[in-house]
């Protein structure tokens, strides 16, 4: 197994952008830098680590990064902080008849939403996935308070799994107590945000899949890095 410890910030976040099917160039427009970097910052990955291929190399890394997470909402309810990863997890009433009629409002709603608006409702059986965040992918946002926000094509059960890659890109929220919207399309959490960070965010991954339809479907992993100014 490649020593994947030896990586910089700067190289894993190229890196990740690749396993998510970026090229360099859309990576650099996101990255906020040129093509050029980030193909340095692919050779000097694959130098270090003795990977030949770029591709490869970044499947190994977003497989690592799946590895931990930060946040994960089940059935259990317990919160605990360690050295390297951050595991948090929210205990949710079960009032049966309640929630039954929010989850029904809330699939009635998001289709007649679709259908005023002309789009078709999902298919149930295929994953959700992430359709908006705030920021957006590459965003630079002001430094200080700030609402991260994370919007699916369908209304989602009450459970969540935020996922980071490490704790020096990890954003500094309140991630105890993510929001649900009305419609259960969107999880917001409380941020404050430090001056010339980046910051990287995952929604699931291959071990933590709390963000899932209210059929149980599990929406597809998906990542946000931004930066703040």
């Amino acid at each position: 197994m490649p020593d994947l410890s030896r990586l910089s910030d700067a190289e894993r976040r190229a890196l990740l952008l690749l396993s998510q099917g970026h090229t360099a160039k859309s990576a650099a427009a996101l990255l906020d830098t040129t093509e050029a970097a980030v193909n340095e910052r692919l050779r000097e990955a694959r130098r270090k680590t003795g990977v030949g291929s770029s591709r490869e190399l970044a499947r190994l890394v977003s497989q690592e990064t799946r590895d931990e997470k930060i946040g994960v909402a089940g059935r259990d309810a317990h919160a605990a902080v360690g050295r390297r990863v951050l595991n948090l997890r929210a205990r949710w009433p079960v009032i049966l008849g309640v929630s039954a009629l929010v989850i029904l409002a809330s699939v009635v709603g998001a289709v007649t939403a679709l259908a005023v608006s002309g789009q078709a409702a999902p298919d149930p059986a295929t994953p959700p996935r992430v359709v908006a965040t705030y920021p957006k992918p590459g965003d630079v946002v002001p430094a200080g308070p700030l609402t991260l926000k994370v919007t699916f094509d369908r209304p989602m059960q009450p459970g969540w799994s935020f996922v980071n890659r490490d704790l020096a890109s990890l954003p500094p929220c309140d991630w105890k107590q993510p929001r649900q919207s009305p419609d259960g399309r969107s999880f917001s959490v409380s941020c404050k945000l430090e001056p010339g960070h980046t910051y990287w965010i995952g929604f699931n991954s291959a071990n933590h899949k709390n963000f899932a339809s209210t059929e149980g479907v599990p929406a597809t992993p998906a990542g946000l890095p931004f930066s703040a100014k």
